[in-house]
């Protein structure tokens, strides 16, 4: 299909309709009469969308299971339902699945996901049959630390007996034997007056993916593939009220997405489509090796309530998050050769609390409060005997030795913060808010991985270490607001503020060059090629923001648009050859606008669209302004949607188009526009859904797997390696029984 005409046709059809029932419009006209939608994360507060000087979307319950039970996985489901979301890849990385254009901060009940070593994982990590409903708030927050630069997605649980139910899923491209994928989740709550009780477990098998041609998607060696995966997800929480106003409540989560351990990508004979042919190359069965890719979280958060604390509403939580990352075994060529294989396994462990305070007076409501987190980091590289991989064709791991992967590291991070709304005229609130960021960083000391394997390996005697230190960091971040109503129907507002995020530390310290002087059996550290705390100091980015946005809703039609501009004091750009980061006065800016309308055409028909459009640039060594590189800039994109809904049968075409994306060093990401064509039927104790995903069975490769060739192509391998594609045509079929 043509791209441009397909842009053209769906750009002409916003004047007619509007999009994306997913992501619901979090207006008044969507809720009841009688209860407006209340958003909590914009604030830390109870807050009626209406009067958030932001933009904000409400993915509920309803929204999202259409879009799972049709066979998309998490990461594609929110990028169909929230406008300024990048389109998804078909791995398991997130990585450059931006918010506007800017990484965001993912939370499970109010509990950051995101960590200073930044693995692009935050949305490999829950099942979406535990979720009851997702709030969004777009572009730059001063309420929120940890780099929430793009946007916050906050992941609500669902609680008591919101959802008894068992559902059963089969999903299959029929393109092969392993072409077939399943899904079985139960949950059981309890509730009364007192307490809520609810425990789910959730359990999906994916085998193998094949693109629109019918060709096996290649395994993805880098940050790992969903290919010949089991996923499981358990979930327990309580809640108890055991005064008028006091409530104590406790949630505890083991999710685990890992592969099988058998399946694993076979390189041909002596692995030599690493070389430049990938003639024979599959997946197949005979993997044998001690590392095989995971995703293992362990969450635990607890909170206590008191709405009744000298007229005020008291919050506290406290939460701690235990996580391993295991990475498949991947291979590394040096001069026309195979110089190794090796994986890593990467661990955080993070825990912390939150104080606040919140409450009104006449016209005037505020929340005021503390947080506190404090995470530890470390990783391991574990390489393999290369004979013994490479006369396997890559199946066969023998682990010989383990080394540092990055140096490990400590953040202590806190924050005093205050927010505040004062209700100025009938029809204009003002807002304003504070946050007084402090972080503690401390890194351990390091010896450089190529150094330390010689002395692993007996090469040399010893190594110098890189010497890690300490770094402090104080940062104000303000926010102000204005949301003014014309009428009943629609408000305009306006929003500015600003954000700090700490670049990824474990990428950016642990640098240097090594020699052997003669005579000695020690390496030394290169002078002026060391990258320490001491000496270079980690600098933190400062990000500030403005967006002036229109929403509208009355009758059939509803709306909702913003513009937005956003700029950074600081440039992280990253080393192709080695895959670390560095840090530069250099600014960055995005421009861009988001937009998102839904037409009811009558009593059966439903219409919408969605758009966000994006342009990111930063500035060069001269001071000129240049696109941002295709490995970090985000794309364009649109989706729509046609629904019809009978007496009982509701059907609904849908599609996502991302656009081309270039730079100004000639990197291009091609872009591509998908249909997927749903229908669900109720029964008497539940519903059945059938879809067809990738309706005209497109091929295409994944904004990902353009990104995978530029990092890791040819000092990883050849191209064809890296170019993930996307799923073709596929068939799903899902029913729910509720009890």
């Amino acid at each position: 299909m043509d791209m441009k005409k397909t842009t053209l046709t769906l750009i002409a059809s916003s004047l007619l309709c509007a999009l994306n029932s997913n992501a619901v419009l979090a207006d008044d006209a969507q809720a009841t009469h009688d209860h407006e939608r209340i958003l909590v994360t914009a604030n830390r507060t109870e807050q009626k969308i209406s009067d958030i000087a932001g933009t904000v979307w409400l993915v509920d319950l309803e929204e999202l299971q259409s879009q799972i039970n049709s066979g998309h996985d998490f990461k594609t489901s929110l990028a169909q339902l929230i406008p300024s979301l990048d389109l998804a890849s078909t791995t398991r990385t997130n990585y450059g699945q931006n918010m506007r254009g800017r990484k965001m901060v993912v939370m499970i009940d109010g509990v950051s996901l995101n960590s200073s070593r930044g693995i692009s994982r935050h949305l490999d990590a829950i099942d979406p049959f535990n979720i009851s409903r997702i709030e969004v708030l777009s572009g730059t927050t001063a309420i929120y630390g940890g780099g929430s630069t793009g946007g916050v997605i906050n992941i609500i649980t669902k609680q008591g007996n919101e959802d008894n139910a068992l559902k059963v899923g089969i999903h299959s491209g029929f393109a092969g034997s392993d072409d077939f994928d399943t899904s079985i989740a139960g949950a059981y709550g309890y509730a009364n007056a007192q307490t809520k009780a609810r425990v789910s477990l959730a359990y999906t098998k994916v085998n193998a993916l094949y693109d629109g041609d019918g060709d096996a998607i290649v395994m993805d060696t880098t940050q790992s593939g969903l290919q010949y995966t089991d996923s499981l997800d358990l979930m327990a929480s309580i809640s108890h009220k055991f005064t008028d106003s006091q409530t104590v409540s406790a949630m505890v989560q083991k999710y685990n997405n890992e592969s099988d351990g058998e399946h694993g990508l076979y390189f041909g004979p002596q692995a030599n489509a690493l070389l430049g042919d990938m003639t024979g190359v599959e997946i197949r069965k005979g993997l044998d090796s001690a590392h095989t890719p995971k995703t293992d979280r362990t969450l635990i958060n607890l909170n206590y309530v008191n709405s009744d604390f000298f007229s005020q509403t008291l919050n506290i939580q406290a939460f701690a998050r235990e996580e391993i990352f295991d990475f498949y075994p991947r291979p590394r060529l040096s001069n026309g050769k195979i110089a190794n294989f090796s994986s890593s396994e990467q661990n955080t462990d993070a825990s912390g609390f939150k104080f606040v305070l919140s409450g009104q007076a006449d016209k005037l409501s505020f929340a005021y409060g503390f947080d506190y987190d404090t995470e530890e980091f470390d990783a391991l590289q574990t390489y393999y005997d290369t004979d013994i991989a490479q006369n396997s064709g890559g199946l066969v791991m023998k682990s010989i030795y383990a080394v540092d992967r990055y140096p490990g590291f400590e953040v202590d991070a806190s924050a005093l913060f205050a927010q505040l709304q004062y209700q100025a005229l009938d029809n204009l609130a003002v807002s304003a808010g504070y946050r007084r960021q402090n972080m503690d960083n401390t890194v351990h000391d390091f010896v450089g991985t190529s150094a330390a394997i010689k002395v692993t390996t007996g090469a040399v005697s010893s190594a110098e270490a890189i010497k890690g230190g300490s770094t402090d960091y104080s940062v104000n971040l303000f926010n102000f607001g204005l949301v003014y109503d014309l009428n009943d129907s629609q408000q305009i507002w306006f929003n500015s503020a600003e954000a700090f995020e700490l670049p990824n530390v474990a990428k950016f310290y642990g640098k240097g060059s090594y020699e052997q002087k003669d005579g000695a059996n020690s390496l030394t550290l290169v002078e002026g090629t060391v990258v320490d705390v001491n000496n270079s100091a980690l600098a933190g980015i400062k990000t500030d923001s403005m967006e002036l946005g229109w929403r509208f809703s009355e009758g059939a039609f509803s709306a909702q648009i913003a513009a937005y501009y956003s700029s950074s004091d600081h440039k992280i750009s990253y080393d192709k050859k080695t895959l670390l980061i560095s840090v530069t006065d250099s600014k960055t800016r995005t421009q861009g606008i988001e937009a998102q309308l839904d037409y009811d055409i009558n009593a059966a028909w439903r219409a919408g669209i969605s758009t966000h459009l994006i342009s990111s640039e930063a500035q060069d060594k001269e001071g000129d302004w240049k696109k941002v590189g295709v490995t970090q800039a985000s794309s364009s994109k649109f989706t729509s949607y046609l629904a019809w809904q009978g007496n009982d049968l509701n059907v609904r075409l849908q599609s996502k188009t991302m656009l081309d994306l270039e730079d100004d060093a000639e990197g291009e990401i091609d872009g591509y526009t998908l249909f997927d064509l749903t229908a669900d039927y109720p029964l008497a104790n539940g519903k059945v859904q059938f879809a067809v995903n990738n309706l005209f069975g497109k091929t295409y490769t994944t904004q990902w797997g353009k990104r995978a060739i530029y990092f890791y192509s040819p000092k990883y391998g050849p191209e064809s390696l890296y170019d993930h594609k996307g799923r073709g045509r596929s068939f799903a079929l899902t029913y729910q029984y509720n009890f």
